[in-house]
């Protein structure tokens, strides 16, 4: 039958041998998720907080003013629908955060030290600092502070030209450095004392000095303005910062002065005309009054109040062409106005208002009102884009247009006005000629009538105009309404605990699985006799157990307790070797490993322990020359042995050494000889071996191991019974090479193969299948370490964690 294939990495994935491991490494799991929680623990302890404060704002662009006086309501419509992007930009820009933080204690920074990290005290500062600036080079400069009580305090700085400062001063009074002016007030000394034995350093608190525009910079560019809601024009302010408190008030400050600044910009228009309102009504008061004063001396000096002469008519007529004129004048001025406006790139929203009640003959306000779209647009365009693109190209070209469109249309307008006031004069000419016919009392009273009739309705109008444009500007109240209003958040946004403990622990857990697999593939030691089995067709003649307690120096076991479990393994043993060779007569056993520690002279001692109870006559010989041991298992002197009858120095029986054991005896190795190989390869070996023959049943030579020399291969050739001891957890799957190699190579078909070391609590889980003898066709006899399990006399097995723990351990004790 094929055999797999021995590789460098476990192709096959064997659930026995990775829970092995797994228990085997349980306490490196521990130690993993331990250490990465620990370090997850630190990471929560020495991070600095960040906290989130958020608030809610409803755009709009309806105004209730403009309903009620019936003002350009399309405008106002298509405003609302491209307000948004544009009021979005304003929140974010740097003029509404300067004006925000201005009205917010951000101009200086109190901090307190801690073990690791150092905290700002934003509104909780135990003192307060007062301060003149001389240097503007002075601001972002530390300053550090120690009080010594409450009447002075240590100043600790590096000033921006290099010097320091260590000095003490008094507090509550103006002290002077380089670039600065100082007053230091204690507030709260209790605290300050409290927290100053708290802190293990000196200097506990220190303060900076904030430039404004900088503080607004660094807010602007950390703001987030997300839309919530398109269709309800809701949008999210929020910023995230260190202090929880400062936070919810940088919101709450933008948020309120977007609000206010837009009511502002809306009422500028309305400000601007009644300022010329209020001007205009100042000079026609005047007039007002003038006429008004002339007309009384008329009728004093005269003594007529009622001529109601043919003049009459004449005089309505001339009355109305006079007013007629002044409404052209008034029309002209304001068409100038709207021109310079115009060049000056004024809000068209604004002009539009300007407009209201003015005859429009050229359409100027359509105009605007397209102008005012434009512009729009091309805001539109630079928030996504920069002016290089081709279609903000064309929008400007569109926009320029549409401005000189306008200019000409307004000189167009002019250009009307100044032909209608032309006319108005030559008819106004013409009547006052006509009247001058009249006499001289009447018509100079109606002169004086009709002058004085004009100003007051021309006051009249202007005072009517005042009260709509006030009407309208007192309707510019906050279209912008501030639905929720930041609080101070109590929960960080990161770092976020459950989720460094969960990543935590996900490491620890992937670090050891990652490490319970790499052990797994990179896995090859030999740990079962079934496991061996997959790799050679060498008879598996059994396992030996584990032997817990310390290995005497003899290494002798069965002899001491008979009933064990090793005891019975061996018994075991001895009974399957009669299906490697039932013959009568007597028998050789060699056995070998392949590298030293793998219990070979353990198991040959053993066995021909157990074999020796069984009433025959068994010898060891130590044949592993240079590195001998049977003389350590059986205490006793190693001057003669093997060596010194191969070379002829000593016979045989000179050297045959009795153990405490009936029916065993055992030769030791010798001298180390230069020679080794040799020695074991000559005829007197040979010759040794047939003698021995004739006096005992079985001869066990402990041969050296196979895979360090290849002396023992011709003597493992000759025996009858060739064993290869092989340890569980210990000899590499490599070996098995060997085992092939002799069985191909050397022709040793009957080559056997011990198991030995074999932890019994795998067998108790069923870690293998027990052990027991399969040769040839198949079949044999088995006992299986499952069944009958403690009722030999041997310890139980430790299986606890440190116990596990101490047996993992790579200098735990070997058995040789």
């Amino acid at each position: 039958m094929a055999k797999k294939k021995i590789t460098a990495f476990n192709e096959d994935f064997d659930f026995k041998l990775f829970s092995t491991i797994a228990r085997k490494n349980f306490i490196w799991v521990v130690v993993f998720i331990g250490t990465s929680l620990i370090l997850g623990l630190l990471y929560l302890r020495y991070t600095q907080p960040i906290y989130e404060s958020a608030s809610v704002i409803k755009l709009s662009s309806e105004n209730k003013a403009n309903t009620v006086l019936d003002i350009s309501k399309n405008y106002f419509n298509e405003q609302q629908r491209n307000q948004m992007a544009s009021d979005i930009t304003l929140i974010k820009s740097k003029i509404i955060s300067e004006r925000a933080l201005s009205k917010l204690p951000l101009d200086i920074s109190y901090f307190i030290r801690g073990t690791v990290l150092d905290f700002e005290m934003y509104r909780s500062s135990p003192f307060q600092v007062q301060y003149e600036i001389l240097d503007s080079a002075i601001v972002g400069t530390r300053f550090e502070l120690e009080f010594v009580n409450a009447l002075s305090f240590q100043l600790f700085c590096v000033l921006p030209n290099g010097a320091k400062i260590s000095k003490e001063f008094p507090t509550v009074k103006w002290i002077e450095v380089p670039g600065i002016r100082l007053k230091v007030l204690p507030l709260d000394f209790k605290r300050i004392e409290t927290e100053q034995a708290d802190v293990k350093t000196n200097k506990a608190y220190y303060f900076v000095i904030n430039d404004l525009k900088n503080v607004a910079q660094s807010f602007s560019s950390q703001l987030q303005v997300n839309v919530l809601n398109p269709e309800a024009k809701t949008v999210q302010i929020k910023i995230q910062d260190f202090s929880p408190n400062k936070a919810a008030d940088v919101v709450n400050a933008i948020a309120n002065e977007f609000i206010s600044y837009d009511v502002e910009r809306n009422a500028a228009v309305a400000n601007k005309i009644i300022e010329f309102i209020n001007s205009t009504i100042f000079n026609v008061e005047s007039l007002l009054s003038n006429s008004e004063d002339s007309l009384e001396r008329f009728k004093s000096e005269t003594k007529v109040f009622n001529p109601t002469s043919s003049a009459g008519i004449l005089s309505g007529q001339i009355i109305a062409l006079q007013e007629k004129k002044f409404q052209l004048d008034l029309e002209f001025t304001m068409y100038e106005n709207l021109k310079k406006d115009v060049v000056a790139n004024k809000d068209p929203g604004n002009l539009i208002l300007a407009l209201a009640g003015a005859n429009d003959e050229q359409g100027i306000t359509s105009m605007l009102t397209n102008l005012m779209q434009l512009m729009n647009e091309r805001e539109k365009i630079l928030i996504q884009t920069t002016t290089e693109n081709a279609q903000y190209r064309i929008i400007e070209s569109q926009i320029n247009s549409t401005i000189n469109m306008i200019i000409r249309s307004i000189n167009n307008q002019q250009d009307a006005l100044n032909t209608k006031r032309a006319a108005s004069d030559r008819q106004l000419k013409e009547l006052e000629n006509k009247y001058s016919l009249i006499p001289g009392q009447e018509a100079r009273y109606g002169r004086l009538e009709r002058l004085f009739n004009i100003n007051e309705k021309f006051y009249s109008l202007l005072l009517e105009k005042k009260a709509e444009f006030s009407i309208t500007r007192a309707g510019y109240v906050a279209e912008n309404i501030l639905l929720e209003q930041a609080i101070a958040p109590t929960t960080p946004i990161s770092p976020k605990r459950p989720l460094i403990l969960s990543s935590a622990l996900m490491l620890g857990l992937l670090s050891s699985f990652i490490l319970i697999v790499s052990r797994y593939l990179m896995h090859n030691l030999i740990s079962s006799l079934d496991e061996v089995g997959q790799y050679t067709d060498a008879a598996l003649l059994g396992i030996i157990p584990k032997y817990k307690r310390e290995i005497p120096i003899s290494q002798l076991l069965v002899d001491k307790n008979p009933k064990s479990i090793i005891s019975e393994a061996f018994r075991s043993i001895r009974t399957n070797l009669q299906f490697i060779n039932a013959e009568t007569g007597s028998k050789v056993m060699a056995v070998t490993s392949t590298i030293s520690g793998e219990g070979k002279t353990f198991n040959a001692i053993n066995l021909a322990g157990v074999i020796a109870f069984s009433g025959k006559k068994v010898i060891i010989l130590d044949l592993d020359l240079r590195k001998p041991k049977i003389h350590l298992g059986f205490n006793a002197e190693n001057t003669r042995g093997i060596s010194t009858i191969l070379i002829g120095k000593d016979k045989v029986s000179n050297c045959i050494l009795s153990s405490s054991l009936e029916n065993l005896d055992f030769i030791t190795a010798g001298p180390i000889p230069p020679n080794p190989s040799e020695l074991i390869l000559s005829k007197r070996m040979d010759e040794m071996v047939d003698y021995l023959k004739t006096i005992y049943d079985i001869i066990i030579i402990d041969t050296p191991p196979v895979g360090i020399v290849s002396d023992g291969v011709p003597i493992i050739q000759k025996a009858d019974y060739p064993l290869y001891i092989l340890r569980a957890n210990y000899s590499r799957k490599m070996f098995i090479h060997n085992i092939n190699k002799m069985m191909d190579e050397s022709k040793i078909k009957n080559l056997s193969i011990i198991l030995n070391g074999v932890e019994m609590s795998k067998l108790k889980y069923g870690y293998g299948y027990g052990y027991g003898y399969s040769y040839g066709y198949g079949y044999g006899y088995g006992y299986g370490y499952g069944y009958g399990y403690g009722y030999y006399e041997e310890d139980k097995i430790d299986q606890s964690l440190f116990a596990r723990f101490k047996r993992a351990l790579p200098f735990a004790k070997k058995e040789e």
